[in-house]
This record gives structure tokens, C-alpha cells and sequence, in this order.
């Protein structure tokens, strides 16, 4: 199977119809830090780390190799000066950073600039295909392939073996007899062999997709600061708590369960006691409690639960272990890590931050950096529930500057009235943005739908504003009771949820036809390959070309498919293609509410990279971007939020009239 571009066809800082040569390449290190625990950034940083070795080739001429004590390869400094050439890495970050911290100084490397690198594991990823180097290879069937034997001797030799017998308990021994080194030089150039022979494969990034690229490779450069003083605090408090809360359940369950995290044995005790949990999840329990109808021994394990829920612990945890000796925590943004073309987390997950519930953020922010159990007790009785709601306090400013940001406001649902021609729908965001009355408000526009009771009555935190909000969640992408259980586990029952949905969709037509164009649409194109298939008044259009179904959206953005193929099954027919979305190939088959989805989010993800482009044109630094907010590093005093606002909301010439609003804030804390 192939996904193919000529290797020539170049975009970027490359001269038009200059003679162009590719030089991939790759390096093998060791070091006393655990690459996947600490991240590239602090791994290449690091004084220990050092470079055992370094192949690479010239189009497609022999695979070379260089270690330590050789001379500087006369093709690297060639690539440095001369506009023709390009350098390839597979997950090119990693080589950068290599030649950044280690190459070019110990070993006076050229540093070929950015503008001119190529990473085949993005081009990978923005074709819908795995990240790592080994199942894109044989995805693909390609010729060259990883070498399985060799990737184990490569981990084993990238860290330090335990001291033998007589040797120094103290120090730092590593796996190097001459033997195991050239079979490592072996395996390094396999993988050379393999990223070469994928990069002619792969389709090029387009010039906007590789300037967004090398934006994210800024971004993850820059970093992000956080609060090691509130890390150290946040963590006091929870050590103090835990080992009480662990007691505590212990008596409870006569030595059952022993941790309040042994989430198998709590479920277990609780269905012995005719509690049969589904979940152990804070919402959940907190839910369960407030019926106040459970046995007192099941209520009172559950509010032990409700108190120790760890999770905010492990986000400080994993803090520390990416930050750099400055606080900061690079590389933290995976670009292209989702299908839509959304970036996915790395380390810490910055995507994954808990939303406080919690109504004065300010005030728990300072009883935590107190780090005084007692203290935080006495303002807030479950401390650990406390420490999860205020987890991104913990990203700060640096010295002397702050945090500027916006988040879009209910996007996806404007997109999707917006691509469904849903007119009533897009007149509520605009009256919202112009007024912002709360009967306008589209989370109580669906609740007085759905529930059949004036606007004027529903009110923010109410039971029926949660079934308006509940419902925009839900219902946008064909989803049902199964997608409404995500939010809200069991407030309400089977026959009251399909109620809503009905209600919901009754209320919008054009978005269940738009659900059934897409399907159509995609069918339509996998069945005469090589026809341009429209729906959404033409704005999305699908084409299967080659091996691929192409999504493209408003921006002239398109979305990749891989091996479409149509199969009958209860339903009907539909267009089932390999889903590499968790690394592995697996079949999946699309359905009006997934087309939909991959739909929306793509053009959200647009309107947000155009943003971070104005941003960082502006000269506001960006430094964070999660899902659908940007967050920039500024001196302090620097700019304003009206104008970080302005620049966050300008419209793209696709689409001038879609509603977009965003809410701005600015302050020396992340703000969620």
C-alpha cells in the first residue's frame, strides 16, 4: 500500500526548481535518564546524555556512519549551507534536539535550520497512519522494515547496567562490548534504510501545515512554567491526607481493602453489600451520595473515595519529572496527534486538566500554597477534591511576565449549526454574543426545548440547565443514550434520556440531514473513485484517490482515510478504513455521526491554528494551546485581552459567517 508524493516535490524554505537532496538521519544515545519518562527536551539536555552514534545518507546512496572521534560528514555541512537540501528524521524533534544540546557543541555539528526539516512521523500522522517508525513500515509493506532484535539491544544499551561484582557500587557502566556496538551500528542504519525509503513514500505536509509545524516546534521549544513552590505545597497536603483517608477505609472494610485507590477491591466490597458500582469516578460517586438512600457503611466508603481520589497527584508528579532545571516543561504538544489534525498531549497531558467546579479558584489557590493540612481542612473539608480542581494553578508566568489567553465558546456546536445550515441555531450564538443574555444562552435555548418550560425560567447550575448542556454534548454527532451516559452517568433514566434526544433532534432537522449527506457523500466517493462527492451546501467534499478517501473542509484542509473499503452490514452499507487513532491498525466503519465528528473538529482545529498564526504574528509568545484555547507568555503589562481577543475571533475568509466567540483573561495563573 502507498500513499505517495515524489520525494522532489518539496514545500517549505526550498527553492523552486533547485536540485533537492534529502538527508536522513539518525542517532542512537544513552543516558542515566529514562527518554519516555523525562521527555526529549530534558533527556537531550541532560550533561549524562551522551551520542553513540549517528547514520545517515544522501538520496539514495549508501548508508554512512559516524561515532564519536570522526570528523564532521562533509554532506552535514554542505546540508547546512546550501538551500537544496533538506534533512529527514523520523520523529525529527528528537535528531534537532540532539544536534541542539549535544552535537553542536561537544562536537562543532552544523545545525541545519528548521525551515528545512522533514519529519516522517508527522507526515505519517497527517495521512491517518501510526506514529511509530515500526507499524508505519509495515503498514505500508515497504521493503526496508525496523529491526526487532536490534530495537531491544537498543534499549538495553541506552541506559546504565547495574554494577558487577568489584566494580564501583557508585557508578554509572554501560552495555558496550565491540560486539553489541556493531550490531547497534547495524540496527542504526536499518532504521535509515527504513525512514528513507518512508519519506518517498509519504505525501509532503503543505506549506500552511509545514508553517504550523514549525510553530509547534516553537511552542514546544519555548515551554511553559510551573510552580514548583505550589507543586511542593499541593503534594504536603495530599501526604498528610492519604495515609488517614487509607486507615479509615481500611477499619471500614475489617483490612478489604487497605488503599483507597484499590478501586477492584472497593467494587468488590460495595457489590457484596448490594452496591453494584459502575464506577468509581468522582462525578459518579458524587452523584450516588447526593440520593442519600445507600447503607450507611456503602455512603461512608464512598465519601472516603470522594476524599482520596489521586489523580491530581500523579499531574504533580508528572510535572516534576518533565520540568527543566528552569521550571519549564517542553515538548509537551504532539502536532497532528489526532486524525482531525488536533494536537494530542505528551507527558503531563495538558489536554487532559481537570475543569474546576469549584466556584473561587483564587481562594483554594492560596489555602493550597500554604501546604497546611489544618488549614485547608478547616476552608475546605475534602482536600484532595480541592487539589484536583486547582491542578493547572500549578502553570504559572515566569518572573516579571504573565499569562494572556482565550478559550473559544462553545465552538463545536457553532461549527456544526454553522456546516448544517441549522439557521434558528446560529441566530441563537448571535444573539448571545451580542447580548449576552443567559435566556439566550444555547445551553438554555435546548433545555426549554427539550423540556418544554420558558427560557426565563432556567437558570445556570440548575437540573435543567445540566439536561441543555447535557444534551449539546450528547446529541450533535448522532449520539444517544450511550453518549449522554459519559456526562451524566445515571441522573436520569433510559426512557427520560431518549425523550431528550428525540426532543433534540426534532429540534434539528437540517443537522440529522447533514448526518445522512456525509455517509452518502463518503459511500458515494469509495464506490467511483476519482469523483468529487459534495455536501453541507458543498463546504465539506469527499475523493478517494489512490489508497486514500480525502476529507477536504472549508479551509481546502483535507482529512485522510486509509484503505476505504464498503461493507454491507445490518444497516446498510458503509465505508470502513484502517483507524490508526491508538498506534495499532484496526478497522473501523464510519457512520454519519463519525464523518460529522471528524467534520467539526477539523474545522475547529482550523479556526484555532489560524488564531495561533495572528497570535504569534502579533508578538504575543504562545506557550500553551489545549483543545480550543491559546495561551501566551507576555512581559507584564505587554498587550491586553480586548486584543487577544479580537485576535482570537477574526473570522477566516471560509468562513465569514460563522458566529465565533471567545472569552479572554489574563493573570500569573493558567486559567481553565
Amino acid at each position: 500500500m502507498t500513499l505517495m508524493m515524489p520525494a522532489s516535490s518539496i514545500t517549505g524554505a526550498v527553492n523552486v526548481g533547485a536540485t533537492v537532496h534529502f538527508l536522513p538521519r539518525d542517532y542512537e544515545t544513552r543516558s542515566v535518564l529514562d527518554l519516555r519518562k523525562v521527555g526529549a527536551h530534558k533527556y537531550a539536555a541532560h550533561p549524562n546524555t551522551e551520542v553513540i552514534c549517528c547514520a545517515f545518507a544522501v538520496d539514495d546512496g549508501p548508508v554512512q556512519l559516524w561515532i564519536p572521534g570522526d570528523p564532521t560528514p562533509p554532506e552535514f555541512i554542505e546540508a547546512t549551507h546550501n538551500p537544496g537540501w533538506i534533512a529527514v528524521a523520523h520523529n525529527d524533534a528528537f535528531e534537532t534536539l540532539i544536534e541542539r544540546h549535544i552535537m553542536q557543541p561537544l562536537y562543532g555539528w552544523p545545525l541545519i535550520p528548521i525551515e528545512r526539516h522533514r519529519c516522517t512521523m508527522t507526515m505519517a500522522l497527517a495521512a491517518g497512519l501510526p506514529a511509530k517508525l515500526e507499524r508505519v513500515a509495515d503498514f505500508l509493506e515497504l521493503a526496508n522494515r525496523k529491526d526487532a532484535a536490534g530495537e531491544r539491544l537498543m534499549h538495553q544499551m541506552s541506559k546504565p547496567r547495574k554494577p558487577r561484582k568489584g566494580e564501583d557500587p557508585e557508578g554509572i557502566y554501560w552495555f558496550d562490548h565491540p560486539e553489541r556496538l556493531q550490531r547497534l551500528y547495524g540496527y542504526c542504519r536499518q532504521d535509515v534504510e527504513t525512514e528513507r525509503e518512508l519519506y518517498t513514500q509519504l505525501k509532503q505536509l503543505s506549506e500552511s501545515e509545514h508553517a504550523l509545524w514549525l510553530l509547534s516546534n516553537k511552542i514546544n521549544d519555548r515551554g511553559f512554567c510551573v510552580d514548583r513552590g505550589f507543586i511542593a505545597a499541593a503534594k504536603a497536603i495530599a501526604a498528610a491526607t492519604t495515609p488517614e483517608i487509607d486507615t479509615a477505609i481500611a477499619e471500614l472494610t475489617g483490612g478489604a481493602v487497605t488503599g483507597i485507590n484499590q478501586i477492584m477491591r472497593l467494587m468488590k466490597w460495595l457489590c457484596e453489600r448490594g452496591y453494584a458500582a459502575k464506577s468509581l469516578g468522582r462525578k459518579a460517586v458524587e452523584k450516588q451520595l447526593q440520593k442519600g438512600d445507600l447503607p450507611p457503611p456503602v455512603a461512608r466508603a464512598l465519601e472516603l473515595r470522594l476524599g482520596g481520589a489521586k489523580a491530581a497527584v500523579k499531574k504533580f508528579d508528572a510535572a516534576l519529572i518533565h520540568a527543566g532545571d528552569d521550571g519549564r516543561i517542553r515538548g509537551a504538544f504532539r502536532f497532528h496527534g489526532a486524525r482531525t489534525g488536533r494536537w494530542s498531549g505528551v507527558g503531563l497531558q495538558p489536554q487532559n486538566l481537570k475543569r474546576p467546579e469549584i466556584d473561587d479558584v483564587d481562594a483554594a489557590v492560596a489555602v493550597v500554597l500554604t501546604g497546611d493540612i489544618a488549614h485547608m481542612r478547616e476552608k475546605f473539608p475534602k482536600p484532595l477534591a480541592v487539589l484536583a480542581d486547582v491542578t493547572h494553578a500549578m502553570i504559572c508566568a515566569a518572573p516579571g511576565h504573565e499569562l494572556i489567553g482565550a478559550d473559544f465558546s462553545t465552538v463545536e456546536a457553532r461549527v456544526l449549526a454553522w456546516l448544517a445550515d441549522e439557521d434558528w441555531k446560529v441566530d441563537v450564538f448571535r444573539r448571545f454574543d451580542a447580548t449576552g443574555d443567559l435566556t439566550t444562552h444555547p445551553y438554555v435555548v435546548a433545555a426549554a426545548k427539550a423540556l418544554r418550560l420558558p427560557a426565563s425560567s432556567i437558570k445556570k447550575g440548575t437540573e435543567s440547565y445540566h439536561v441543555g448542556k447535557v444534551s449539546e454534548l450528547s446529541f450533535g454527532y448522532m449520539g444517544a443514550i450511550g453518549a449522554w451516559r459519559k456526562f451524566d452517568p445515571d441522573r436520569h433514566s433510559d426512557e427520560e434520556v431518549i425523550a431528550f434526544c428525540k426532543a433534540w433532534r426534532a429540534e434539528h432537522p437540517k443537522i440529522v440531514k447533514l448526518w445522512y449527506a456525509l455517509n452518502d457523500a463518503a459511500l458515494n466517493a469509495v464506490h467511483e473513485r476519482g469523483r468529487v462527492t459534495y455536501c453541507g451546501r458543498n463546504r465539506i467534499r469527499f475523493k478517494c484517490e489512490d489508497s486514500v478517501l480525502l476529507m477536504r473542509l472549508p479551509s481546502g484542509r483535507r482529512l485522510t482515510y486509509p484503505a476505504p473499503r464498503i461493507v454491507e452490514g445490518d444497516r446498510g452499507y458503509s465505508v470502513v478504513f484502517t483507524d490508526n487513532g491508538d498506534g495499532r491498525a484496526s478497522d473501523f466503519r464510519g457512520y454519519g455521526g463519525s464523518w460529522c465528528e471528524n467534520a467539526v473538529s477539523g474545522i475547529a482545529r482550523d479556526l484555532l491554528t489560524a488564531a495561533m498564526l495572528r497570535i504569534e504574528a502579533a508578538g504575543y509568545p504562545i506557550v500553551l494551546h489545549v483543545h480550543d484555547d491559546i495561551t501566551a507568555e507576555v512581559p507584564e503589562g505587554f498587550g491586553s485581552i480586548d486584543e487577544f481577543s479580537r485576535l482570537m475571533i477574526r473570522r477566516p475568509s471560509w468562513a465569514l459567517d460563522l458566529p465565533i466567540a471567545a472569552e479572554a483573561w489574563r493573570g500569573k495563573r493558567y486559567q481553565k
